[in-house]
């Protein structure tokens, strides 16, 4: 029963201290999406929220607004080895925003990437022309994964709150928690010592007792033994 205890207390531990972990990245991606032309990322790998409907289509890696989309950032190296239908993220300085469109074109000799959206794959009424030519080094990431309609989450917990309710409350309600288990620890601990403290007194007391006790009884019999004599 107590083993059991033990590990339950163990893993709650590590639940509670790898959600602060996940927050704490989770702040730190967030906060670097605020900075211009960076994606919010974890070692590497990043996440955008889906704000229009431009790549709905029928393709597998196809998505629509509402949804999260998995981005990898690239390096020199991988920006080289790009092609034609790989989807892209860069920053739209026409829009002010991150762009994440279909490769359509590439000119390496030239370094310049063209990219389209998908939905005038689906809508004739609604045709898209390319984008306007970016250069190499202006692609940010490539496409990795998608999830539906998280996106719509993910906007919410960018929104100031939130980030308040979804990462700094409970941040907050699991160090008042571990607070609050510290103090009751003390004060446990305290408890623990006061207690060993008062044995330690009272068994000091008891031999104190049994000191003058016996130096009682010798005084005792030494006056009765001059008596013996002096009879």
């Amino acid at each position: 029963m107590k083993k059991t205890k033990r590990v339950l207390k163990m893993s709650m531990n590590i639940g509670f201290y790898s959600i602060i972990i996940v927050l704490i990245l989770f702040s730190i991606a967030n906060m670097k999406i605020k900075k211009e032309n960076n994606i919010a990322n974890i070692f590497g790998f990043g996440f955008l929220s889906v704000q229009s409907n431009s790549m709905y289509g029928e393709l597998d890696d196809s998505f629509e607004k509402g949804d999260m989309i998995f981005v990898k950032l690239l390096d020199e190296a991988e920006r080289e080895n790009l092609n034609v239908g790989d989807i892209i993220t860069y920053y739209d300085m026409s829009i002010r925003a991150f762009n994440t469109h279909r490769i359509v074109e590439i000119n390496l000799e030239e370094d310049y990437v063209i990219t389209q959206a998908d939905y005038n794959q689906v809508s004739q009424s609604q045709n898209t022309s390319p984008d306007q030519p970016i250069t190499l080094d202006q692609a940010i990431a490539v496409y990795d994964g998608h999830v539906n309609n998280l996106g719509t989450t993910l906007d919410y917990v960018q929104s100031p709150s939130g980030f308040a309710v979804v990462v700094i409350l409970p941040v907050v309600i699991i160090l008042i928690f571990e607070g609050f288990k510290l103090f009751r620890n003390i004060m446990a601990l305290n408890k623990e010592k006061l207690e060993s403290k008062y044995k330690d007194d009272l068994n000091k007391t008891h031999e104190l007792l049994e000191i003058e006790k016996q130096k009682m009884r010798e005084a005792l019999l030494k006056e009765l033994k001059q008596k013996e004599e002096l009879t």
